[in-house]
């Protein structure tokens, strides 16, 4: 159950969230490899900015939150934002993009529906 008042477990449901949307858009790839990408897996690494992109300009947490959080450093969070940025100005990326994000905020409005259910 989903305590809405704790900013913690609200964060790692939007980061759930995240995550399986993005693992849902990169099919051949794990979650866990999306989470913590292997040295030199250029595809991970982009599924991994994408899923920071959605945390911080989708889900609205703050940069500095999320560097906390996930133990990253500002530069490689500013670093994926960019990358995002920049590759969401084609318009093939931006239409996958799209159904990434559309796929994460429906996981967490069922999350949240189910909380407000029980």
């Amino acid at each position: 159950m989903l305590n809405r008042f704790d900013q913690r477990q609200i964060y790692e449901a939007c980061m759930h969230a995240c995550l399986v949307a993005v693992r849902e858009g990169f099919p051949h790839l794990e979650i866990r490899d999306i989470a913590d990408p292997p040295h030199e897996w250029f595809d991970a690494a982009l599924a991994r900015q994408v899923v920071m992109h959605l945390m911080i300009r989708e889900c609205g947490w703050p940069k500095r939150r999320v560097v906390e959080i996930e133990d990253r450093s500002r530069e490689a969070i500013n670093r994926a934002l960019r990358t995002i940025d920049r590759r969401l100005q084609t318009p093939r990326f931006q239409a996958h993009y799209q159904t990434m994000k559309e796929r994460a905020r429906a996981l967490l409005f069922i999350r949240a529906s189910e909380t407000e259910a029980a």
